[in-house]
């Protein structure tokens, strides 16, 4: 027998014109058809979707979208080839940065086909000391992959774990996703160490499937599902 499909009928909270997506929809992230941002739809019965959640701190960062005036900072770290010895890319000049950035800008969390980027901000200052990228692996927008950059001056303090907490919370406890992964060069054992440190599960490695440092490298390949996430479950991110 064929029901009726249920909807969800809010207000966008950016533009705060009506809209209705299928109930399955509710408590996901959705472009809203107005005005394009990225609006969580409600699951509560409230009149207003929600906000994502962002930005979204931890002791000692924030975690919130790249401006214009981070690229000072974003050069210094995009600028520094050792930054990419175990990571794809290459050093970044001042122009690409800034145009980077200004693309950037227009980029929300359901744009198709491009990464959503976050600064890592230090608390109490205007520093930039990193970003991280999510990026979705499907269409349904429940499973995503990210990486993470923190420059060398700010390596080995702990930053790197804050950032992953920061990105686990927002990524399952604010929009909902199914699953997280990353990849990292085998070779890279401080990323091996985050991962893991992070609940991260080691779910296979590829065997010399890219070429640096003039030779063949693996990737190993990490994930951790929603139902295994243990920290925040119940609660979302804070974020303003």
């Amino acid at each position: 027998m064929l029901t009726e499909e249920s909807f969800v009928d809010f207000k966008c909270p950016y533009c705060g014109d009506a809209v209705s997506f299928p109930g399955d929809c509710a408590g996901f992230a959705q472009a809203c058809p107005n005005c394009t941002e990225s609006v969580i739809v409600p699951e509560d019965g409230n009149a207003t979707g929600r906000r994502l959640p962002l930005p979204v701190t931890t002791a000692r960062l924030v975690l919130r979208r790249l401006q214009a005036g981070d690229w000072r900072d974003l050069m210094e770290t995009l600028a520094d080839e050792v930054m990419f010895r175990y990571a794809d890319g290459r050093p970044l000049g001042e122009e690409e940065i800034l145009r980077w950035l200004e693309s950037d800008g227009h980029v929300k969390l359901t744009t198709p086909g491009q990464p959503f980027c976050l600064g890592l901000q230090l608390q109490g200052s205007d520093k930039l000391i990193g970003y991280l990228t999510l990026n979705f692996t499907d269409a349904q927008r429940l499973q995503a992959e990210f990486s993470m950059y923190v420059g060398r001056n700010h390596q080995r303090q702990g930053f790197a774990t804050e950032a992953m907490a920061g990105l686990l919370e927002f990524c399952f406890a604010g929009i909902k996703l199914h699953r997280v992964t990353a990849a990292c060069d085998s070779r890279h054992a401080a990323a091996c160490r985050l991962f893991e440190k992070a609940g991260l599960r080691r779910e296979g490695e590829f065997l010399q499937n890219h070429f640096a440092d003039g030779g063949w490298q693996n990737t190993v390949c990490y994930a951790v599902l929603s139902q295994d996430y243990r920290k925040g479950n119940d609660a979302p991110p804070k974020g303003n």
